[in-house]
């Protein structure tokens, strides 16, 4: 599934990022590696301290998420997750109310200044619905 600022941006809200986060329940999923060889790049599905990652030309901004802190493990959040078709693809996608949970819990400096944004973009996305 997509999170992170990338799961905000498919939600509508007005930011940017510098990669692509993907939650995986599983790294030893074959299919991971056969998509990765499709588009040209490699699959580390990890060992010892490195953790799994993704290589290649335009692969090297997908960033490989084995927890989400704040969040409860995959097998909850994955429900919680909506579709979005990206070029033609469909992709399973955090809901914002989810990506400012683990925002908020990550509490890092970077994801305590992009709350105000996502927060007034959930505001205006439940507002549009209600209409």
């Amino acid at each position: 599934m997509v999170v992170g600022m990338s799961a905000a941006v498919l939600e509508g809200a007005p930011v940017a990022t510098q990669d692509i986060d993907v939650w995986f329940e599983r790294v030893d999923d074959e299919r991971i590696r056969e998509a990765s060889k499709e588009a040209g790049g490699f699959w580390i599905s990890g060992f010892g301290m490195q953790p799994p990652s993704f290589g290649g030309v335009g692969l090297d901004r997908i960033d490989v998420v084995l927890t989400v802190h704040g969040l409860d493990n995959f097998a909850v959040e994955y429900p919680r997750t909506f579709e979005a078709i990206v070029d033609g693809v469909a992709l399973r996608v955090l809901p914002l109310s989810r990506v400012i949970a683990s925002k908020r819990a990550t509490n890092r400096f970077k994801d305590q200044a992009s709350l105000p944004i996502l927060e007034a973009t959930l505001v205006a996305k439940n507002d549009h619905q209600e209409e």
